[in-house]
């Protein structure tokens, strides 16, 4: 058991209002959220929303303005970054540049006062987890910028403890090394049966390293959960946006009589008695190309051109001056279609989520006729 943990708490970290200001201007305003043992837990949002900020929070870096920062049941809201014990990855490399891979990777534990043994044993896990065996005796200069992360991360990692904050430590990196990394990042959290805090604003990210989601807007953390449930079933506009790729389509409504108008037509709503304008949401893989189905919307579009993202195509259409785009595999027969420049979509009625244009919550969803 780690040193300062409780053993009566089964949580990680446990954030409870915490708000922070620099003069004027207010960063997070209350910011609640908890990770449990084991999570892949992704904190996600806009640029600049405060994702590195609350990160520097847990970490100690930084004191909050108010509210509780929690770590295995231990209130440590006014402790610094030594009686934390958390595993750090930064958003730059940050290496020594005149000391070698070895001794950048040991370097933490060499602060800690880890016995040679346990130094050498960790050190062979993640040399051996992040196949980087062959760079230990070279220096930064030596190395690519892919080597860099991974030694980068192979250090935050070699920190004798179960819980390690990632701060965006992808960004820069070309789609195929970010590939990779994701994969090790996976293994490494699974092999060493540890939980992870991580942080990124980009949307594949985490679709595919998250186990649990925070979505930080505004200042807050508007919703939390399970990767699959807060996806299938997002309970804020945020949400929608920030998971899904390419990002969601959003248009403007306006509910009367329990139906929903919108510039691809109207549909019945789930909730009786809603009423006025909505933030209509509609993710682009619930679009269908070049087909109908009986009970869908079907909507004539027009085709503005096509992006190809390795092995799919993302299609941006208007449909008289709104805009709209989704998505096909590189192979669908639909791709032959297109060259005339129009199409047809069909869209499910369930597939519209409608959320509250002020407070961006979910108010409702789409429901078939009858």
């Amino acid at each position: 058991m780690d040193q300062g943990k409780n053993p009566q708490s089964s949580t990680v970290l446990e954030l409870s209002e915490v708000t922070r200001a620099y003069g004027k201007e207010t960063v997070l305003r209350g910011v609640s959220m908890s990770v449990q043992p084991g999570d892949f837990y992704v904190v996600t949002g806009p640029p600049s929303s405060g994702k590195s900020v609350l990160l520097r929070l847990v970490l100690g870096l930084e004191e909050a303005n108010s509210g509780s920062i929690v770590i295995h049941g231990n209130d440590v809201s006014s402790q610094g970054p030594q009686s934390r014990n958390i595993g750090y990855v930064p958003q730059s490399f940050a290496l020594f540049p005149n000391k070698t891979v070895r001794d950048n990777i040991t370097y933490p534990m060499r602060l800690d006062k880890a016995d040679k043994q346990t130094v050498q044993e960790t050190l062979d896990r993640v040399c051996e987890l992040l196949t980087i065996g062959d760079l230990l005796d070279k220096r930064p200069d030596q190395l690519s910028g892919g080597q860099k992360q991974r030694v980068a991360i192979a250090r935050g990692l070699a920190k004798q403890t179960d819980f390690f904050v990632l701060d965006d430590p992808l960004v820069g990196l070309d789609f195929k090394l970010r590939e990779r990394l994701i994969d090790d990042l996976k293994r490494t959290r699974s092999a060493l049966g540890v939980t992870f805090l991580y942080s990124t604003s980009d949307t594949l990210e985490s679709l595919l390293l998250a186990s649990r989601v925070g979505i930080l807007a505004n200042g807050l953390v508007v919703e939390e959960g399970d990767l699959a449930q807060v996806y299938d079933t997002p309970e804020a506009a945020e949400s929608m946006r920030s998971l899904g790729f390419p990002e969601s389509n959003f248009l403007e409504g306006s509910i009367s009589a329990g139906r929903c108008s919108t510039p691809l037509g109207d549909f019945g709503v789930s909730q009786q008695g809603a009423e006025g304008q909505v933030l209509v949401g509609l993710r682009p893989e619930h679009i269908l190309v070049g087909e109908t189905v009986e009970g869908n919307l079907s909507v004539p579009a027009k085709v503005l051109f096509t992006e190809d993202v390795g092995g799919s195509e993302i299609l941006y259409l208007d449909i008289d001056g709104t805009p709209l785009s989704t998505v096909l595999g590189a192979d669908h027969p639909a791709l032959e279609q297109l060259q005339s420049g129009s199409t047809t979509l069909s869209i499910a009625p369930e597939s519209f989520v409608l959320f509250d244009p002020k407070t961006l919550t979910r108010i409702a969803q789409g429901v078939r006729r009858g």
